[in-house]
């Protein structure tokens, strides 16, 4: 590939990561974590990701990379769990931790070769309940918006941590391979960035509860995102088989939706019982 052309993909990889980070943490200001966790844990940067590989490569390399779609993402899940579930610490301690055993495992799961798609959805299901069940149970509730006043600056810096890293997750899968690249387009770049953010700005309360928001919307829509685009990239080819199964996906979005309460419901919620 010409290097201008990939510096062409690698840059509209970054725009779109920085959107969406810059879009999560500004709705998390101004709606709490109900909404923000909705439009974070909509198929995002992964879809995009897919996207670039097949328009970067081939479409047979975004095929293969979408095996390790949903494999990613069930590891992707337990960092979520191991941020949020400690009531206690600093932010710095428990990033590192879960960041930490999202690496190990993505690594992992990387060099054994796995290209068994079925393996990969059954171990995303099972980790995407097993991290929901852990949530639910200790009591983590939705936060409504907490006043802020809105900066520009502050939600350009907000953005470039995403799309550093959709940019970076392109450009190793040119590397390395599509499998591989598949595994890490799971990477947790807006959840990373949004947490770190929200803790700064929130406190630890509120970004607990947009990891938990997270992970509900995620289970309901990334998780059949990934298996959708694994057939209708080969019968549609990327770009169709994006769009398609955004479509086939917008039930469960509804769903997700009506799940994340606004927040003015969130506030209700949370007002002392009489």
């Amino acid at each position: 590939m010409p290097p201008d052309l990939l510096l062409l993909r690698l840059l509209l990889a970054f725009g779109s990561g920085w959107l969406v980070v810059a879009v999560v943490t500004t709705v998390a200001d101004a709606y709490g974590t109900g909404r923000a966790g909705f439009a974070g844990g909509l198929p995002s940067t992964g879809p995009v990701t897919l996207l670039f590989i097949g328009w970067s490569q081939s479409e047979g390399a975004a095929v293969q990379a979408a095996v390790g779609f949903p494999l990613g993402f069930g590891i992707t899940f337990v960092f979520l769990m191991i941020y949020a579930l400690p009531r206690r610490g600093r932010f710095e301690v428990r990033m590192a931790a879960a960041l930490s055993f999202w690496f190990l495992l993505a690594t992992l799961a990387a060099l054994s070769g796995l290209n068994d798609f079925a393996i990969s959805v059954a171990v995303s299901v099972l980790a995407a309940l097993v991290v929901y069940a852990a949530l639910k149970l200790a009591g983590i509730g939705d936060v409504p918006p907490v006043p802020t006043r809105f900066s520009v600056p502050r939600v350009v810096w907000r953005g470039t941590l995403g799309g550093c890293v959709v940019a970076g997750v392109v450009l190793l899968s040119f590397v390395v391979g599509p499998l591989v690249g598949g595994v890490f387009a799971a990477v947790p770049a807006i959840w990373t960035s949004s947490l770190y953010v929200t803790d700064r700005v929130h406190g630890l309360e509120f970004s607990r509860s947009l990891a938990k928001s997270f992970i509900t919307v995620a289970t309901l829509t990334i998780v059949p995102f990934g298996f959708a685009v694994r057939y209708l990239f080969i019968d549609f080819g990327v770009w169709w088989g994006t769009l398609l199964a955004y479509v086939a996906i917008s039930p469960m979005a509804w769903l997700a939706w009506r799940l994340t309460p606004s927040g003015r419901r969130a506030a209700r919620l949370n007002e002392p019982q009489p």
